[in-house]
C-alpha cells in the first residue's frame, strides 16, 4: 500500500536548469525509489490488512476518519465526514465502484475506473517498462522545498504524468497527473512526506494533494497486517443492485439468442 491515498492537485513544481548529461536516467530513479521503499519483492506482494488514518481539507477545516481494508486485489476505502456522511470506494473482482452522499452509488467505467486501479498495481508503482511509452528526466525541480529530479512519463495507456524523485532521499516526493471525475478532468499534484514502514513496504505517512483550488492532507496512522474478513471488502448492497441490473439485460439477451438458435434448429429439422 504505497502511494494509494494521493488524490488531487494543481501546483506544478518549477524546474531549474541542469545539463542533460548531469541528469540521472529515469530507470535509475525508478530503481532507487523501489529499493528505498522495500524492494521489488515487497512491492509485488499482496498487502492484505487494514490501514487507518485521517483526511483534512485545509481550506474549510473539514476532517474525516479514513479506513481501507485490502484482501488480495479486493479493497474498500471509507472516509467518514461528520455531519456530511461516508465517501466510499473500492474494487471487488472486476467491479470498481464509488458511493457518496452527493453522487450516490456508481460503477466506474473507462478512464475513471482505470485511475482507481492503477495506483494499486505493482507494475504501475514500479513504473514498469512494459507500461511506459517514454520517460525523460527533464531537470531539477522542487517538491515543497525538497530538491528532486523531474521525470515526464508518457504511458502506453495514453495518459501523461510527472514524477519528482528526491535528490537526497531517492524517494518519490511528488507526482502530477490529470484525474477523471464526474465533474470532468482535473489537474492534480500530490506531495509525499515522512515515509515509514507499513508492512513490508514503506509508505508516505503524510500526503498533501492539491486540485481545483483545494488542498487535502492525508495522514496514515496505523496498519494492521491481519487479513480482514471477506465482508470488509464485499460490495455494498447498493452497488450489488447496480451489478445485478447491469447483468439482467445480458442474461435476457443470451436467453433470446438461445431461443432463436433453438427455433432455427427446429425449423431446419422440419424441412
Amino acid at each position: 500500500m504505497t502511494h494509494r491515498f494521493a488524490l488531487a492537485a494543481l501546483a506544478l513544481a518549477l524546474p531549474f536548469t541542469a545539463g542533460a548529461a548531469d541528469l540521472p536516467k529515469p530507470q535509475a530513479l525508478f530503481d532507487a525509489h523501489i529499493k528505498a521503499i522495500g524492494g521489488r519483492k515487497a512491492v509485488e506482494k499482496e498487502s492484505d490488512g487494514t490501514l487507518t488514518g485521517s483526511m483534512e481539507i485545509v481550506e474549510n477545516g473539514m476532517k474525516a476518519d479514513m479506513r481501507m481494508a485490502s484482501l488480495g486485489k479486493n479493497r474498500a476505502l471509507t472516509l467518514a465526514i461528520p455531519s456530511v456522511g461516508e465517501f466510499r470506494s473500492g474494487r471487488h473482482g472486476d467491479v470498481v465502484w464509488s458511493m457518496d452522499p452527493m453522487s450516490g452509488p456508481r460503477i466506474l467505467e473507462g478512464q475513471e475506473r482505470q485511475d482507481q486501479i492503477e495506483p494499486f498495481e505493482p507494475k504501475y508503482v514500479m513504473r514498469d517498462a512494459s507500461l511506459i511509452e517514454s520517460a525523460t528526466t527533464t531537470g531539477l525541480s522542487d517538491s515543497e522545498g525538497r530538491p528532486c529530479h523531474r521525470v515526464e512519463i508518457a504511458w502506453k495507456s495514453g495518459k501523461k504524468t510527472v514524477d519528482c524523485y528526491g535528490v537526497e532521499e531517492k524517494l518519490l516526493l511528488s507526482t502530477e497527473s490529470t484525474a477523471t471525475t464526474p465533474m470532468g478532468e482535473i489537474k492534480q499534484v500530490s506531495h509525499f512526506h515522512d515515509y515509514k514502514p507499513f508492512g513490508p513496504v514503506k509508505a508516505a505517512t503524510l500526503t498533501r494533494a492539491k486540485a481545483g483550488g483545494m488542498t487535502q492532507v492525508f495522514r496514515l496512522a496505523a496498519y494492521d497486517a491481519t487479513p480482514p474478513s471477506a465482508d470488509a471488502v464485499a460490495l455494498p448492497a447498493a452497488i450489488q443492485t447496480l451489478v445485478n441490473k447491469a447483468a439482467a439485460p445480458q442474461a435476457g439477451d443470451a436467453a433470446k439468442t438461445g431461443e432463436a438458435q433453438a427455433a432455427g434448429s427446429q425449423a431446419s429439422e422440419s424441412k
